[in-house]
């Protein structure tokens, strides 16, 4: 069986995380940070999650190492789900045929999307972690397990156990796995953010004195506690995958013991039809019919309102991982020649022993070459000095049989640990194993999905006014002089880089992914001479004074012109390897920059279109990040957003979103400080129907929006999409006024509410024949769109979130194109890092032909 591990990620923008992928024929294993863009990388690499069963997530559970872990799970869980209805429709044609059923291959490994279940290991806080978000993940079907892994490993008992000393702590019949908590010293536990760990609050609201243990992991009440609390978050887990819930299910009930927000249903009492109730809602303030009604059962897992406490841990988890030994070679001669007849060589190839007629007994070890050890390798999570010490004093490194048949370390840095020659000194006393390093310090910021960046440069050709290159670099930091001396040969670890363990041990260097050529892109632009031409005569155009001064005086009433829209993601549904999930952010000069939803790896986008240095300027300056709604692409991003500027600035940040979210990010708080936060609750106490207005509540007695945020109001309409989904309307003391819509059917009281804007930025997830799509996913067509942008009066149109086939741009009508010349509307298609100022948007559109004759030309190449 061929059995190997290869770097799937180095820290890059665009990959923030280290990821390793070992590989066996029938199952595959992802080992150290599932972060944010890991599942679009595996896109970009073609790499299928189907033989995915196990994740060992590397570190301490934060966002840093679990980002786009979510992601991963409903893309893991969907190609489940496909595969399940797949097989049932072939056995329901079988059946027809009298055929048996199919039966789903055990030794698959999951090859044909079907398995028992998906494990994830990790540190304490995973579970808490998954639980949080059981208000936007729900996946029926797909057993999820998470494996928490205490601070005590079976270390302790190896040192005093010569039975059970190299015991693992975890096996299948692929690999075995030790698993290696490094655990601070207790004089340095503390929160993520420098602050101790003392205390938390439990459910009942009680406040409880948290205890040290000798680990260093802060601990709230007694130990009985903590596993009842512990049982509460598996049991929500378990629901959110693992339900037999159905959405059609009705349960009878009082109209007043019905909770708001939810559909209520009557029986007719003449057909027996169950029909919506429209009648008076159940409410403190109103009397209502004491009557029977019928509301839908809610998932099991959001009946748990709040979760139990929990604390940061300071717990780096690190991991041992290598293949079972093999069976040394039959030596059949040497049986031959003991007398044994080749009728019973394969009982000795089992294992069992031989009695010859003469009495005499063989045994396998008699006949078979020594056994073969077992090959892998070790991940070494050491983000923080003080975990230096802790790594140091484990035992596993001194352990002869669980070191036997490691062939690399794989380490991932952080905060200068690289420069402490302490590791150096571990390094020369195991200069026969190989050494990796993977730190964001030293990995070079390359290219890592060369889809997108392709089509960036080209556009960049086209227009670089709007379509800015992106910001890499290929060049790696110099390791420190102790690393690459001394007997020390550490490598910085390079995408691809590949050792086979089976059938033979080989460094296999020639997988590594080369940096991405950037010339071949201009390259392949100018096999169309047609595109260059367009995009000259559109650069002459928007150059002539002419036509210059008549877009001003037509501008001439339209306040910050000079606000820039940067469209971070684009896409809908998941990341794809052309387009990122929804992320659009608004500059304007003078007031601050804000996020209208906050996709996975927005963080990534940011950097990737203004630097590192660049994109902490403006996260310095943001001033409020907008959440449509709870469906994961609209708002996976925002931890690391926060995170990020919690460490630039101490001031806080607005976050604007209905209650869902924000009990989401309370939750998850717990698990990691993100800084200080102004909560902007959405609402509306008659509930969430599409059409009605979400009023902003303000965090505090005193609090000033325009003070604290620089913006006049804040406008939120519920839309048809989800539940709780919005629209909203931003106005700055300026009179400039940007509508925004996240997913939505069409929504006339968005065009109400927005009514006059200078810009309004709508979803168009489908073209205009796929109108059943449209309805069937609560979404809007291009015209629909378009239409709402009509009925707003919308100065500017900017359309976004398209489906995540091949990025077209839609053709608008001649008759749109009139109308809109007529009332000075302009329409632009958002593309991924595009940066467009308001005032540009006739400039941009001039380059819409040469922009649509090169997707016309890359549809082309693709299909």
């Amino acid at each position: 069986m061929l059995n190997y591990v290869q770097i799937l990620s180095t820290p890059t923008a665009d990959t923030p995380g280290a990821c390793l992928l070992l590989h066996f024929d029938n199952r595959r294993y992802l080992f150290g940070h599932l972060a944010e863009g890991t599942q679009r990388l595996m896109v970009q690499r073609k790499l299928s999650a189907n033989k995915l069963e196990h994740i060992f997530l590397s570190g301490n559970i934060d966002w840093h190492s679990t980002g786009g872990l979510l992601g991963m799970i409903l893309t893991i869980a969907d190609v489940h789900a496909g595969a399940k209805a797949a097989m049932a429709e072939a056995n329901q044609k079988r059946k027809e045929q009298g055929k048996a059923e199919k039966k789903k291959n055990a030794n698959s490994g999951g090859s044909d999307g079907l398995f028992d279940a998906l494990y994830i290991h990790g540190g304490k806080n995973l579970t808490h972690m998954l639980a949080a978000a059981r208000r936007f993940v729900f996946r029926k079907g797909l057993p999820l397990r998470p494996h928490e892994i205490g601070t005590e490993s079976t270390a302790a008992s190896r040192k005093n156990s010569r039975k059970n000393g190299s015991a693992p702590d975890w096996q299948d019949d692929n690999i075995q796995v030790w698993n290696v908590p490094i655990v601070p010293a207790p004089a340095v536990a503390e929160r993520s953010d420098g602050s101790p760990l003392a205390k938390r609050r439990r459910l009942s609201g009680e406040e409880e004195d948290t205890h040290m243990t000798s680990q260093g992991e802060a601990v709230a009440g007694s130990a009985a506690d903590e596993e009842a609390d512990q049982k509460v978050r598996e049991s929500v887990v378990k629901e959110m995958f693992d339900s037999t819930w159905r959405l059609d299910a009705l349960i009878t009930t009082n109209l007043h013991d019905v909770q708001l927000p939810a559909k209520i249903f009557v029986r007719d009492e003449k057909t027996g039809h169950i029909q919506k109730y429209n009648g008076p809602m159940p409410d403190k303030d109103k009397d209502c019919p004491n009557i029977k009604v019928l509301v839908r059962e809610p998932w099991p897992s959001t009946k748990i309102s709040r979760l139990p406490k929990t604390t940061p841990s300071t717990t780096s988890m690190c991991y041992i991982a290598k293949s079972h030994p093999r069976r040394g070679k039959f030596m059949a001669a040497e049986a031959k020649r003991l007398g044994v007849a080749p009728v019973d060589f394969k009982k000795l190839t089992n294992g069992e022993s031989v009695t010859l007629a003469n009495g005499k007994v063989v045994t396998p070890g008699m006949v078979l070459e020594p056994n073969i050890p077992g090959h892998g390798f070790a991940i070494i999570d050491l983000r923080y000095q003080s975990l230096i010490d802790a790594f140091l004093g484990r035992p596993e490194w001194e352990n002869a049989d669980i070191m036997q048949g490691i062939e690399a370390m794989y380490w991932i840095f952080d905060h200068d640990v690289h420069k402490d020659k302490r590791i150096a000194a571990f390094m020369q006393r195991h200069s026969s194993i190989k050494h990796v390093v993977l730190s964001g310090q030293i990995s070079p910021n390359h290219l890592a999905l060369e889809s997108p960046s392709s089509q960036i440069i080209k556009m960049h050709t086209i227009d670089g006014s709007r379509f800015p290159l992106p910001v890499f670099s290929n060049e790696a930091a110099a390791l420190p002089e102790t690393l690459s001396s001394g007997g020390v040969e550490a490598q910085v670890g390079r995408p691809g880089a590949t050792i086979q363990f089976a059938p033979r041990v080989v460094v296999q260097d020639d997988k590594i992914v080369p940096p991405m050529d950037t010339l071949a892109p201009i390259q392949e632009l100018a096999s169309d001479p047609e595109i260059l031409t367009l995009a000259k005569a559109a650069k002459e155009k928007v150059a002539d004074p002419t036509w210059v001064k008549r877009i001003e005086e037509l501008e001439k009433d339209m306040p910050n012109r000079d606000a820039e829209i940067v469209t971070l993601g684009t896409g809908s549904a998941l990341p794809s390897k052309y387009r990122n999930v929804s992320a659009t952010l608004i500059r304007v000069p003078g007031y601050g920059s804000y996020l209208l939803d906050c996709g996975e790896n927005t963080l990534g986008q940011l950097r990737r279109v203004f630097g590192h240095s660049g994109a902490d300027e403006i996260l310095k300056d943001l001033k409020a990040i907008y959440i449509s709604h709870l469906h994961a692409d609209h708002h996976l991003g925002t931890a690391s957003i926060l995170r990020r500027r919690s460490e630039l600035v101490e001031g806080s940040v607005a976050v604007i979103a209905t209650s869902a979210f924000h009990g989401w990010l309370d939750e998850y708080r717990e698990v990691e400080a993100l800084g200080k936060i102004d909560s902007v609750y959405l609402g509306n106490g008659n509930g969430s129907t599409p059409g009605r207005q979400a009023y902003p509540s303000c965090p505090s007695n005193g609090w000033d929006l325009e003070k604290e945020v620089g913006l006049k109001s804040v406008e939120a309409v519920y839309v048809d999409h989800c539940h709780s989904a919005t629209a909203v309307v931003l106005t700055w003391p300026t009179g400039l006024k940007i509508a925004y819509s996240g997913d939505c059917r069409p929504s006339p009281p968005f065009a109400r509410l927005g009514k006059g804007a200078h810009l309004m930025i709508h979803e168009c997830t489908f073209d205009d024949d796929l109108q059943g799509d449209a309805l069937a996913k609560k979404h809007s067509t291009m015209s629909e769109a378009l239409d709402i942008g009509r009925q707003m009066q919308a100065r500017r149109i900017l359309l976004t979130h398209f489906s995540q086939r091949y990025p077209k741009i839609p053709v608008i009508s001649e008759e749109s194109q009139n109308q809109n010349q007529a009332v000075d509307r302009s329409v632009l298609f958002a593309f991924d890092y595009m940066r467009v100022k308001l005032g540009e948007f006739k400039h941009a559109e001039a380059y819409l032909p040469a922009l649509r004759r090169l997707y016309a030309e890359e549809e082309g190449r693709q299909s």
